[in-house]
């Protein structure tokens, strides 16, 4: 009975872990689906602002003009709703997979690529509303600045596949980057403790070096006073040998005189 009820619920989870998966797969559908039509609208609103200029150095003023502006208008404004929806889909996703609070990389990569994509959706919103505001027949918006200067950078398509690539390439790089960083922090930690150890060891090499001194001098003083004791020893060694010889000559002389 416990065997059938295990593998029952082992049934039930795969179940559920498919059906998460699907899900995945119809929001992401639904991602692209929508991030492509939000493209197209771009495009569009981007014809219709060069009509627009194009008409206007031909009649200025006229009603063609006006109808052609409510149509920017317009346009810009379904881009901008299409777009909210767009960081609604990536902020649940978003929800959900830290919810879940599990690893994975692949999908995290997903939704950070979804994120830069809502980014660039807002920055043309951007554009085309200045570009709306003002005429700017051909030219594009500026969007970084330098000491010397503009310089004008285009907006790549919010649906340009290269772009896609290109972030791709980029987060691997930079986790490249972030591991030489990291390699880079743990050989300079690993150069201070040296460099600590190193200082520990020259200051006991000092300590050593000055008990040595230290020693040498005790040493100088003890043999000196080894060789004093010597002398001393030597002189009582010949004063005892020239008393046995005095014995022995007073002996001799006595055993003759008899």
């Amino acid at each position: 009975m416990k065997s059938l009820l295990s593998r029952v619920e082992k049934i039930q989870r795969e179940c559920v872990d498919v059906q998460d998966k699907s899900k995945h797969l119809q929001q992401d559908c639904k991602f692209t689906l929508l991030r492509r039509k939000i493209g197209i609208e771009i495009k569009s609103a981007k014809d219709l602002i060069k009509e627009r200029d194009n008409a206007e150095d031909v009649i200025p003023g006229s009603y063609k003009i006006a109808e052609l502006s409510y149509h920017v208008r317009a346009k810009i404004r379904e881009v901008i709703l299409d777009t909210d929806k767009l960081e609604k889909m990536y902020q649940r996703s978003h929800d959900r997979f830290t919810k879940k609070n599990k690893a994975d990389p692949e999908k995290e990569k997903k939704l950070e690529l979804h994120k830069e994509e809502v980014g660039l959706a807002r920055a043309h919103i951007q554009e085309l509303e200045l570009k709306s505001q003002k005429r700017t027949g051909n030219a594009f918006i500026p969007l970084a600045t330098s000491n010397a200067g503009t310089v004008p950078t285009m907006l790549p398509d919010i649906d340009n596949e290269d772009f896609r690539q290109l972030h791709i390439h980029n987060k691997i790089i930079d986790g490249n980057l972030d591991k030489i960083y990291d390699l880079l922090q743990t050989t300079k930690e690993i150069a201070i403790d040296m460099g600590t150890n190193a200082n520990k060891q020259s200051v006991m090499i000092d300590n050593l070096t000055q008990k040595t001194d230290k020693l040498e001098i005790k040493l100088e003083t003890i043999n000196v006073r080894l060789k004093k004791l010597i002398k001393g020893i030597r002189k009582a060694d010949r004063f005892l040998i020239d008393v046995a010889l005095i014995c022995v000559l007073l002996g001799i002389g006595g055993f003759i005189m008899i």
